[in-house]
């Protein structure tokens, strides 16, 4: 891969080209994380609305029917439900791990088998989350693109 950076003060914003031999799962990978930068999602914390970029959330749970966006140092409330989030992100790197938690796959560090035949996703924060039977084989075919 070969990465060019060009300072072109004449833009009014930022372009992004990528040229490609072949349209493949590492261009559809890098379109999605750039995408992902550029995203924001709302959230709410004491009743004030805040705009979170997508690619700082390590993951997003509902808790007693609450959907909490988890990112490095804070969380935040977002008055969605979780499916609804989730068909928000699919396309920004996010793939839901049990009914209850979707992550972010640009977080993750690694999968690690657990005794159960459960699966352990550690985060880059040194989270893990249970990847439950139901969600192994998706997150599996991430993994694969992604490779």
């Amino acid at each position: 891969m070969i990465l060019k950076l060009e300072h072109a003060p004449e833009n009014k914003d930022i372009e992004i080209v990528i040229a490609y031999p072949v349209k493949n799962k590492t261009v559809d990978r890098i379109v999605s994380l750039i995408k992902s930068v550029d995203k924001q999602i709302e959230c709410y914390s004491d009743d004030s609305m805040k705009r979170v970029d997508v690619s700082d959330v390590y993951y997003i749970e509902s808790i007693d029917k609450k959907t909490i966006a988890f990112c490095e140092k804070e969380n935040y409330q977002i008055r969605k439900r979780l499916y609804q989030v989730y068909e928000e992100l699919a396309d920004s790197g996010f793939v839901q791990i049990s009914k209850y938690c979707i992550l972010n796959v640009n977080k993750l560090e690694k999968i690690a088998p657990l005794l159960n035949s459960h699966m352990e996703a550690v985060l880059s924060n040194g989270k893990c989350l249970y990847v439950t039977r139901k969600y192994l084989a998706g997150i599996k075919q991430i993994l694969k693109e992604n490779k």
